[in-house]
């Protein structure tokens, strides 16, 4: 038996389509805040186990990338 959720599907153009948690707000509150600093940010999402941090970063990530902001993204 797998614990993993299958994944979503996320599209350029329309990453928070699939989003079944309405977290496109919280997005566009971070790219807010990112978009304020011109040399640069690092953030650190942290939460539980399970919770969407990474299906949340992936749809943000291809909203910046549609923003045509260059972004890394890193899974520690």
């Amino acid at each position: 038996m797998s614990l993993k959720n299958p994944i979503l599907e996320i599209e350029p153009g329309k990453p928070f389509e699939n989003c079944k948690l309405e977290r496109e707000k919280y997005s566009d509150v971070l790219t807010d805040i990112v978009s304020s600093y011109y040399d640069g940010f690092v953030l650190a999402i942290n939460n539980k186990w399970g919770e969407g941090k990474t299906t949340f970063v992936k749809m943000w990530q291809q909203s910046l990338i549609d923003k045509n902001f260059q972004t890394v993204y890193f899974n520690a």
